[in-house]
């Protein structure tokens, strides 16, 4: 366990939250100065609690917000909620996630404002290093805070839920609501998806690359003076991208090339920008106290910012803005099937009379596409009223963390599917690896050399599995 994390001194970015998150168990430590936030917040709302009524902490919840506590029953109260809203429906989270939020959640505890006891905090911070981490069922959220989800992993800290870790925080009054009160699971999902969206961005942008050299595409559309005229920052940052795997391009076969090519800056600085939108959110909310209710000093603030109404919104962001990227994708690929474009034979097929070459490569990617299509819909448009009428909207960002992370793998498999097909026109072209190209051209050396007809599924496979590393070879690209 080589990681270490201090929390409390420093933001957690969301580039270390999926670091640290994906790269197994972390030593944690809780920084002096949060310990002294969280032990200042809970004697605020100790001392406000003595002389008013306190949501979830002197009264019931939800619908129940009027129905006071009776004297003594503060710690029974605590674990009746957590009990009551542990649900424990679904399928296991991924330990990633898990692991993710349980970092999330630390961090928003040590911003203060949760009225927290250090102790909690020290039981999350003993949870995420060696040893099993809780299982969370996932079903439950709707996107007014992960309920259910940290409902179950306070649970496993007192030893109800049978975690292998065994119990390390006695639940005392005040605990159980302000634990729950945060999105920590839908942000850790939410930074998981957005670091995918990234790394394939750029994937993309090189397998992108490789088919323009196919075709001989024409590098005018990824010209500097395209990005001065609109200083659209992904626009930009995706033409310079370009610009670099394509310099010393030969003569272009066209004067415009398909818009697969000639659009692509549009729609991936488009992307580009959504995913800088949905990091700059994360690296908001992966830090901010916004537990109901808030302790701000001596006052105790009743509040609806567990509401991930703008998180809900970037991730639906997001998620469309991968549409028109992969259906550029799909466009591509469309274009090498044909000998217009390709000047070789149709879907690149050997010389066997009839054969069907690369032709089903577009049905595969058709479908991936399909699905990312579905899974773009946007989360915002549900509706719900619950609690008796009280609790009459939500955000659903919780939906639209985990359409996102399915999107992600729809993407994958169309880029895969382009790549595999670029990689075989050029080799049918007999263009040799060389120039910014070659080091991205190296990395498909894997695939299948023949031509007959055959099943792909192996080359995709291998395609999918290396696109991290095509990621990292196109941001090593030299600039011009």
């Amino acid at each position: 366990m080589d990681a270490r994390l201090r929390i409390g001194e420093a933001p957690l970015a969301p580039e270390e939250l999926v670091l640290l998150a994906r790269g197994g168990p972390v030593a944690v430590e809780l920084a002096d100065a949060a310990r002294e936030r969280m032990a200042a917040g809970h004697r605020a709302v100790e001392a406000a609690a003595k002389v008013r009524r306190v949501y979830g902490r002197t009264t019931g919840v939800g619908a129940n917000r009027h129905v006071e506590i009776e004297p003594g029953e503060g710690r029974m109260h605590s674990l009746r909620l957590l009990r009551s809203h542990a649900g424990g429906v679904g399928r296991a989270l991924p330990e990633e996630v898990v692991r993710g939020a349980i970092l999330v959640r630390l961090a928003q505890m040590a911003a203060g404002g949760g009225g927290h006891r250090p102790a909690v905090a020290d039981a999350l911070v003993a949870a995420v290093g060696d040893g099993p981490l809780p299982v969370l069922h996932d079903v439950g959220g709707i996107g007014t805070g992960d309920l259910t989800l940290l409902a179950q992993l306070a649970l496993a800290l007192a030893g109800e839920s049978g975690w292998e870790g065994g119990a390390t925080l006695t639940i005392e009054p005040g605990d159980a609501l302000a634990f729950m009160s945060s999105n920590a699971v839908t942000f850790a999902r939410a930074a998981f998806a957005w670091a995918d969206v990234c790394e394939l961005l750029d994937a993309g942008l090189g397998v992108a690359a490789l088919t323009f050299r196919a075709l001989d595409g024409n590098e005018e559309a990824f010209a500097e003076a395209i990005g001065d005229a609109r200083p659209l920052p992904g626009l930009v940052a995706v033409t310079e991208r370009l610009r670099a795997l394509t310099a010393g391009a030969p003569e272009p076969a066209r004067l415009q090339d398909p818009f697969g090519l000639r659009c692509l800056p549009m729609v991936a600085g488009a992307l580009h920008d959504a995913a800088a939108n949905l990091r700059r959110l994360l690296s908001v909310e992966i830090n901010a106290a916004a537990e109901n209710p808030l302790v701000a000093g001596a006052d105790v603030l009743h509040h609806g910012g567990f509401h991930a109404a703008a998180m809900a919104l970037a991730l639906d962001g997001l998620r469309l803005g991968l549409v028109p990227f992969a259906d550029l994708s799909l466009a591509r690929l469309s274009h090498m099937m044909s000998p217009a474009l390709s000047g070789l034979s149709p879907f690149l097929s050997d010389d066997a009379a009839g054969s069907s070459g690369m032709l089903i490569t577009e049905y595969l990617a058709g479908d991936a596409v399909a699905r990312l299509r579905a899974d773009a819909a946007p989360a915002v448009l549900g509706t719900l009223t619950i609690s008796r009428g009280l609790e009459e909207h939500a955000s659903f960002a919780w939906q639209g963390a985990e359409q996102a992370g399915r999107a992600v793998g729809h993407l994958r498999t169309v880029l895969a599917l382009e790549w595999v097909v670029a990689e075989r026109m050029l080799r049918m072209r007999e263009m040799a690896p060389a120039g910014p190209l070659a080091p991205l051209r190296r990395l498909g050396d894997g695939f299948e050399t023949r031509l007959e007809d055959r099943p792909l599924g192996a080359d995709v496979e291998l395609a999918a599995a290396a696109l991290p590393a095509l990621a990292r070879a196109v941001r090593a690209a030299p600039s011009g």
